[in-house]
């Protein structure tokens, strides 16, 4: 992983435990104001929510039991929806009392407003706990998603349509009937390839369920094969993986390139978390790219598009960003990234990124869909 990397994670992490910390402590104000049980109680609740809520992100896979594995996925979202968007709201509404509070007299309408929480809390959890339902729900539900792209460079195939899928993130995002259901839309499109960009699997992917992954894989059928590249996820696990995607009999592209259709190039980069990965103009070179003929770049980030660009692709495709997975963070994950979801023109490149077909961490996703890309790639058409 590259240097940094832990650095930024860790302070994205004590980051997420303080804005918990103060919608707990407000709870707790609340409870004790309100409710006519030791505090005891609270935190006790309070305590059991949290621990599942860690232990389901970091260590879900080691429950085998079925039945108590999806409650303990559907608790953990809803829990942390419920606690980060409250903490947010009421962390707000305590800087702007301190600095109203600076210039305004207690008896002030509008300061006594952004003070109360008597009535504001409840109202608060009972909104972020419906959208935690909504967003759980919708996390799970499969759409189908088409997108056309036009490339200037002449080929002996007018078109090209391919199935992207990425984010899976099986074990808490996707289950096995997740699985099924993508399979069986990959099916319907009847695509002349499938590329699959990355974070298929993550820390939370089971044996079992790379198996079953495998296994149900080989049902897809396409004209010239599928296609993966490693995800920032895959690196993280950092054990052997690529045997299950080989045995579902999908290439596995690592600073590689495959010819397919008679004069399609595919260029497999390795993810931006993978250290030994190369620049774009450097594999280029040593795997001999033709580039008057078209080239589609496959990476997981949505990085460094200018320089594949640059180097004279075409078309590049991405994951990774999940589109908007929770609410009000388009904007911070889009200055992290060249694009978030859709098509985008770099130069003479058109850039797409699927918004996945499942996301990180929590069975929650919204407004974002999770998707399997349909994309319709048309040679020898200028825009």
């Amino acid at each position: 992983m590259k240097k940094g990397v832990y650095a930024l994670v860790f302070l994205f992490f004590a980051g997420i435990v303080f804005v918990l910390a103060v919608g707990v402590l407000s709870c707790q104000d609340w409870w004790k104001k309100h409710i006519a049980l030791s505090p005891v109680f609270f935190w006790g609740i309070a305590v059991l929510l949290l621990v599942n809520m860690f232990y389901t992100v970091f260590n879900i896979k080691s429950v085998t039991v079925k039945p108590l594995k999806e409650i303990m996925i559907f608790l953990s979202a809803v829990t942390f929806i419920v606690l980060i968007y409250t903490s947010v709201i009421m962390l707000v509404k305590y800087v702007l009392g301190f600095l109203f509070g600076a210039f305004m007299k207690p008896s002030n309408p509008v300061l006594r407003f952004i003070k109360e929480t008597a009535i504001t809390l409840p109202v608060l959890l009972g909104i972020t706990a419906v959208v935690g339902i909504i967003g759980y729900i919708n996390m799970g539900s499969i759409k189908t998603v088409e997108y056309e792209i036009d490339v200037p460079k002449a080929s002996q195939n007018k078109e090209l349509t391919v199935a992207v899928i990425a984010d899976t993130h099986i074990g808490i995002a996707a289950h096995t009937s997740t699985i099924d259901t993508i399979v069986e839309k990959i099916n319907e499109m009847k695509p002349d390839a499938v590329f699959l960009a990355g974070d298929i699997f993550d820390e939370n992917t089971t044996t079992d369920e790379m198996e079953y992954f495998s296994e149900k894989f080989k049902e897809v059928k396409s004209r010239y094969g599928s296609y993966f590249v490693y995800g920032n996820h895959e690196c993280m696990r950092g054990d052997d993986m690529e045997k299950y995607f080989k045995e579902a009999g999908i290439r596995v592209l690592a600073d590689e390139k495959a010819v397919i259709a008679g004069d399609i190039t595919l260029i497999g980069m390795n993810s931006e978390y993978d250290s030994a990965g190369d620049p774009i103009d450097r594999i280029i070179k040593q795997k001999k790219v033709d580039m008057a003929k078209p080239v589609i770049v496959l990476k997981h980030e949505p990085l460094k598009i200018k320089d594949i660009a640059d180097a004279g692709a075409d078309v590049s495709v991405h994951g990774h960003t999940h589109g908007e997975q929770f609410p009000f963070t388009y904007l911070p994950f889009s200055l992290l990234n060249d694009m978030m979801d859709g098509t985008k023109k770099f130069g003479d490149l058109t850039a797409f990124t699927t918004q996945g077909a499942g996301g990180w961490g929590f069975h929650f996703k919204l407004p974002a869909k999770s998707e399997v890309a349909k994309v319709t790639i048309r040679f020898g058409v200028k825009s």
